[in-house]
């Protein structure tokens, strides 16, 4: 079991697609916890990640690769329509004027992965968009991610206006991508995450705390 996981991460870090999918269905038919073989993909795709902000992959490396966790995610989870979009516990987007969604789409499966229930808002998503969707679902987490500068003021315009409109029931703010303290406290933010992991662990954490979610549904 432990070569076929460390094979997966391998073939994801070269991004030998037939290689990876390959390797998900047989990692499934062996009866490995599905979870585990997404994050393994999700583990090979970070280190893709890093290897584009050093310089040795190309853009076109990277969306392969997130096209690729894509097809492993749906083989393994089914389509992201079958996930439950009722009452979700964390609204999640790509805030106005950024068109990214590969880091969106990850930190989202690897929240389902938690048990936590998200609603995908998508990309360019407009404060007003996020504060309508926010009010109507009642949900306590919002993140936003961003991979441009001009996302950080689409940040800092969305978290005023949740603050304005929503006032004590203002939900908690997490924002990711390209982001750091500086942009954190900038926005008005809550909190900032460096990795997909680091973000469900944070979004887990905080329904606990609030008992949104039962310390048992944790992975």
């Amino acid at each position: 079991m432990k070569t076929v996981r460390k094979i997966l991460v391998s073939a994801m870090v070269r991004i030998k697609e037939d290689k990876v999918l390959s390797l998900v269905r047989h990692g499934l038919s062996e009866g490995i916890d599905p979870y585990v073989i997404l994050e393994d993909v999700r583990i090979g795709i970070d280190i893709v990640a890093d290897m584009y902000s050093q310089g040795k992959y190309f853009l076109a490396d990277l969306v392969m690769a997130a096209e690729i966790y894509k097809e492993a995610q749906q083989i393994i989870l089914g389509s992201p329509e079958d996930e439950q979009q009722e009452n979700p516990q964390v609204i999640f987007g790509t805030v106005e004027k950024d068109i990214h969604d590969i880091g969106k789409n990850i930190a989202v499966t690897t929240m389902r992965q938690y048990r936590i229930t998200v609603l995908d808002m998508g990309v360019d998503v407009s404060p007003d968009v996020f504060v309508d969707k926010l009010q109507e679902t009642g949900a306590p987490i919002l993140c936003m991610s961003g991979l441009i500068s001009d996302a950080y003021d689409s940040m800092k315009k969305t978290v005023s206006l949740v603050t304005e409109k929503m006032n004590s029931l203002k939900p908690i703010t997490v924002i990711g991508g390209l982001v750091n303290e500086s942009v954190c406290q900038y926005t008005g933010a809550d909190y900032w995450v460096k990795s997909c992991t680091d973000g469900a662990n944070l979004c887990l954490k905080i329904l606990q705390e609030t008992e949104k979610m039962p310390l048992s549904n944790s992975r």
